[in-house]
């Protein structure tokens, strides 16, 4: 009797198929596929992430201030929404508060779409913003926020985060003034140029607190707003520091009320001021007979020195506002370079100035950028680098639509 034929343990993948469909599966062309898998078995197995995976995640996007790619993490489910905080309830969290971007251009169209930067990064961000058609927008503060009035009276203030939808409302009418902006802890920071008045406030209060400044001491606070050195000017050597920066242009036969102004624009004869934030420094930048020079100013010991090298850093610098950038995030900018502009009535050109070799060169013989009403438009018939729109922010700040309303 024979032996009964040993039983292979694994079925056969094609013994229950028909010939035909067998014939297939044995031709070498033949391309497999494998059955889908239903979306929402997917989704079901990434909403079962555990919570604290998923908060690490949530908190990596957080470390680079890219609160957009929070806010559509959030957005998922709701499991993951439960397990990170919302940014509506921790209003003033600074986790949820812009702090590296800027938005490059103000001047938006009817759609509201805007084009922001995170300057730490180098990631840029086209969003669509249709809520700001229902205000008036104030200003923008250099980290990237937005200070809107309600379109009627009074004009009540509201503090707008364009990367997590947040607006916080105040109760205090906008100061008829108000130019420049910043945010602090609680509060929102308005400068009036017509009264030279700081004014603060916080949500629930009826009215902005105002200060009065001297002309240079305002001028020279509205530089280190809008160069983003505002976090560095303070602490109990501030006004000894001040006093000596003001010494210092004095012995330069400079005014400095006059070169500190925001409208300021010089010649090749005057010295130009421009106070910038840097790696948790302050500096002040001057332009001095068209040679551009960097000191470096420690507001807690009062001390004051030249500044020869910034690394791995640029400064951009307009006489609206600066800008210091990390270039490892922008390859086409060089480091330790001042860019700045120059204006030739009534157009402007890009100029570099490199710290280690004191070299100057001009960025383009050409103009490129003229002046229609107050702003200065970059010319159209050539593309656009990182360089001009860097420069574009800082040359120009748009005024109050409160203002211009009122002024109307």
């Amino acid at each position: 009797m024979a032996a009964a034929p040993t039983e292979d343990p694994t079925p056969s993948a094609t013994s229950d198929l028909p010939l035909a469909k067998r014939r297939k599966r044995d031709d070498p062309s033949y391309l497999e596929t494998w059955p889908v898998t239903p979306a929402t078995a997917a989704a079901g197995g990434w909403s079962s992430l555990p919570d604290d995976l998923v908060r690490r995640i949530a908190d990596s996007f957080l470390a680079t201030n890219d609160l957009d790619h929070y806010m559509c993490l959030r957005a998922v489910c709701p499991s993951w929404r439960a397990a990170t905080d919302d940014p509506k309830n921790n209003t003033f969290d600074t986790r949820f508060s812009p702090r590296t971007w800027i938005i490059l251009d103000e001047q938006h169209d009817d759609d509201h779409e805007l084009l922001l930067l995170n300057v730490a990064t180098g990631r840029f961000l086209r969003k669509k913003l249709p809520l700001l058609r229902e205000y008036y927008i104030v200003a923008t503060t250099p980290n990237g926020s937005f200070i809107l009035a309600d379109r009627s009276p009074p004009h009540a203030a509201r503090l707008f985060n364009p990367l997590t939808g947040v607006l916080t409302r105040f109760v205090a009418p906008v100061p008829p003034d108000a130019t420049v902006a910043n945010v602090a802890s609680l509060a929102i920071i308005l400068l009036g140029d017509s009264s030279r008045k700081v004014y603060t406030a916080v949500p629930r209060r009826e009215g902005f607190n105002a200060r009065d400044y001297q002309q240079g001491l305002y001028n020279f606070f509205r530089k280190a707003v809008v160069g983003g050195a505002y976090s560095h000017v303070s602490g109990a050597a501030f006004g000894d520091v001040v006093a000596k920066l003001f010494d210092l242009l004095r012995l330069l036969y400079v005014d400095p009320v006059k070169c500190f102004s925001s409208d300021y624009l010089g010649d090749a004869n005057d010295v130009r001021c421009f106070i910038v934030g840097l790696d948790a420094h302050m500096l002040l930048v001057m332009i001095i007979c068209g040679s551009p020079s960097v000191i470096k100013v420690n507001t807690e010991t009062g001390s004051i020195g030249p500044m020869h090298n910034i690394s791995r850093f640029a400064i951009f610098i307009g006489h609206r506002r600066c800008l210091a950038v990390d270039t490892n995030r922008f390859p086409g900018i060089e480091a330790n370079c001042l860019y700045y502009t120059e204006h030739l009535g009534s157009s402007a050109r890009i100029c570099k100035y490199n710290l280690k070799d004191c070299k100057e060169e001009v960025i383009s013989e050409a103009a490129e950028f003229m002046k229609q009403d107050k702003q200065f438009i970059l010319i159209a018939d050539r593309p656009f680098t990182i360089i001009h729109l860097l420069c574009s922010y800082t040359i120009n700040i748009l005024d109050s639509q409160l203002v211009l309303q009122q002024m109307s």
